[in-house]
């Protein structure tokens, strides 16, 4: 792993966002969205997909911005949709 991706899996597993999104956290959902490099991505934090790798997240605070640097709609959880009632 590169010095800059240490910094970015460091930076990300410091930030408290991280925990929503590996505990799939519902209760997050609206307040800030994640994106995936690898993938082109971006995910609600209650997203049934497999956890990504730490250097390849980052954290956005609407679905808009996620979509303005690039990432595209999750398939599996549709953020870019009103969240299902519960």
């Amino acid at each position: 792993m590169t010095r800059k991706m240490e910094a970015r899996a460091s930076s990300v597993l410091a930030d408290p966002r991280w925990l929503a999104v590996l505990a799939r956290d519902a209760s997050a959902d609206g307040r800030f969205f994640y994106s995936v490099r690898t993938t082109g991505v971006y995910c609600r934090p209650s997203c049934a997909a497999r956890a990504p790798r730490p250097e390849n997240v980052g954290f956005h605070t609407t679905a808009a911005a996620a979509e303005r640097e690039g990432f595209r709609a999750c398939k599996r959880c549709r953020p870019g949709e009103p969240a299902r009632a519960a």
